[in-house]
């Protein structure tokens, strides 16, 4: 629930925020002004792109269209009056800001560090046998090597991956400046 509320809520807003603060482009088409903010055409066809890629049941029409349009209207109406009653300047919002970006900045770590692993493990055909006959000495009745090997190969994969990961932050651990004052605890 939390997680959709930032996908729908809080990263077109991010992003209408961020568009608001750019004057890098003058001579681009402006598709709508709300007060002092303009909402470019290019702004406009992203954050549309973004919707059609998140929701698969939006249908592009003219109709649709001008109601997403609306619908950035009023947020960045929302945004407007927000800002007006300082609401971006509270402690509470820049600290759910500052988790956000936190937890974002983790996975994307967590999500390249995984991937580049993944493109680095291999198992190989003597891994699987092995771990098939100490399953089959447990128990017998086990279904045959070839129906099970895929399955295996890909539970090897995963528990080197898990293991090759758990390493890697023990060892951002052992090499980070870490003191703790445990009476503090």
């Amino acid at each position: 629930m939390q997680i959709k509320f930032l996908l729908y809520m809080v990263l077109p807003i991010a992003a209408l925020i961020l568009g608001s603060c750019s004057d890098d482009a003058p001579n681009q088409k402006i598709i709508s002004r709300i007060n002092n903010y303009e909402l470019t055409l290019d702004e406009f066809q992203n954050q549309l792109a973004q919707e059609l890629e998140l929701d698969e049941d939006f249908k592009l029409t003219n109709e649709t269209r001008m109601q997403f349009l609306e619908e950035l209207i009023r947020k960045e109406l929302l945004i407007q009056e927000a800002k007006r009653q300082k609401l971006d300047q509270q402690k509470q919002f820049v600290e759910t800001i500052e988790r956000y970006w936190e937890s974002t900045l983790i996975r994307n770590l967590i999500d390249l560090k995984s991937e580049e692993i993944h493109n680095k493990v291999v198992v190989s055909e003597e891994e699987i046998q092995f771990r098939y006959e100490t399953m089959k000495k447990k128990n017998p009745s086990l279904p045959t090597y070839d129906l099970m090997r895929k399955e295996l190969e890909t539970k090897i994969k995963e528990e080197k991956k898990s293991g090759l990961l758990q390493e890697w932050l023990t060892g951002l651990r052992e090499r980070a400046d870490i003191k703790i004052d445990s009476s503090l605890l």
